[in-house]
């Protein structure tokens, strides 16, 4: 009795044991990973993330690809005109209406001579160092050939050396000069020595005129100047003097 007590007492305990050592051997084993080869890559992180950087050739140019001076749409430029050029990024070679460019990298010049009118435009071609072009129509331009002519007097109520003028017209109705083009300036009456007798002048579009003032009238037998200085709007100047002498009584 004894003796069967204790055989199973020995093969439970045996069978206890086995189930304990075969639970254990169902866990997975532990991996051991060599630092060196982990993954740190952080894809919010350019410098981890194994992502590549855009080329700046792949960034599209901006829609204003050269600066030109002078720019259009400013003052009517003359035929004959040097511009200066700024390209947004360098280049190696730059034409502008088929005539070359000099210059280097981004700063250029070229002189052109354009047609006379309005609405002229610029054709400026360029070529990066890696051989791709580039082009911008730049304009448009209002061309003239530049005033450097005097502004004229085309008429007046009298002319330089002119004797035997009547004062009593002039006292009543003024002096009137018209000219050739639009002026701005100014037009005064003196006696012989130079003093201003100081009529009125009055200036406008293409006439000029002087207004008597009491006391200050013309008297016969005198010598007087109309003093002009005028100028048109491109800033041509004209100083006159008209010398005239009043008749006898």
């Amino acid at each position: 009795m004894h003796r069967r007590l204790r055989a199973t007492i020995l093969i439970t305990f045996g069978l206890l044991i086995i189930g304990i050592f075969g639970g254990c051997g169902d866990d997975s084993p532990e991996v051991v990973t060599d630092p060196s080869q982990s993954d740190d890559t952080d894809p919010s992180n350019p410098t981890t993330s194994g992502a590549t950087s855009p080329r700046t050739d792949d960034v599209p140019p901006p829609t204003l690809q050269v600066g030109v001076d002078p720019a259009p749409g400013a003052a009517p430029i003359p035929p004959n005109t040097q511009f200066s050029l700024t390209l947004y990024r360098a280049v190696v070679a730059v034409t502008v209406n088929g005539v070359a460019a000099t210059g280097s990298g981004l700063n250029w010049t070229v002189s052109l001579t354009l047609q006379e009118g309005d609405g002229q435009t610029l054709d400026v071609r360029w070529t990066y160092p890696d051989g791709r072009s580039g082009s911008q129509v730049v304009g448009p331009y209002t061309v003239r050939v530049p005033d450097t002519m005097s502004p004229r007097i085309t008429g007046g109520a009298v002319t330089d050396g002119t004797v035997n003028v009547d004062p009593a017209p002039l006292n009543a109705g003024g002096f009137r000069f018209d000219f050739n083009e639009d002026i701005t300036g100014s037009i005064k009456l003196t006696d012989e020595a130079g003093v201003n007798l100081n009529w009125i002048d009055t200036l406008g579009g293409q006439t000029a005129t002087l207004t008597a003032i009491v006391g200050q009238e013309l008297v016969n037998e005198t010598t007087y100047k109309v003093e002009i200085d005028v100028h048109d709007g491109a800033g041509n100047s004209l100083q006159a003097t008209i010398t005239f002498v009043t008749k006898p009584k």
